[in-house]
């Protein structure tokens, strides 16, 4: 992903990036799936779609929870969104994070609550961390096409 700048957003910061490519639903999806499985896994504290940006976030933890934290096999999931929010406690990178994924376009959005933490680390601090979600999400992306 290229980072895109930074800002305060309500006394959190928000870092924008662009993906390589726009993406669509299925990488929304499987992105998320990607940082629930390989990071905050129990600690997921947030699930949310909006059905386009600036409409009211429909909150979804519940059924994540119920659906042992498996993005597709939710009633939501199945029903395209404009736009998907995970949060949780990564394990990766120490800190409360959110994500935003805005359908369609090539945007990512990740909020931090912990401005020290772009003080101490830069304002780059998250790209390793968001590169990865991208390529593993495309990863996962391609063997469902080649297996269908």
């Amino acid at each position: 992903m290229i980072y895109q700048g930074m800002k305060e957003v309500n006394d959190w910061v928000m870092v924008e990036y662009h993906s390589t490519w726009s993406y669509g639903y299925d990488f929304m999806l499987d992105a998320a799936q990607v940082i629930i499985d390989t990071d905050f896994k129990e600690k997921t504290q947030r699930f949310a779609v909006a059905e386009i940006a600036g409409a009211e976030d429909q909150e979804r933890l519940t059924e994540l929870k119920a659906e042992n934290y498996i993005i597709r096999n939710c009633d939501t999931s199945k029903r395209e969104h404009g736009v998907l929010i995970i949060s949780g406690i990564s394990d990766i990178m120490e800190s409360p994070i959110q994500v935003m994924f805005f359908n369609q376009t090539n945007i990512v959005r990740l909020f931090c609550p912990y401005k020290k933490y772009f003080e101490i680390h830069g304002e780059h601090v998250f790209d390793n961390y968001m590169n990865s979600v991208e390529i593993k999400a495309y990863c996962i992306d391609a063997v469902r096409k080649m297996e269908n």
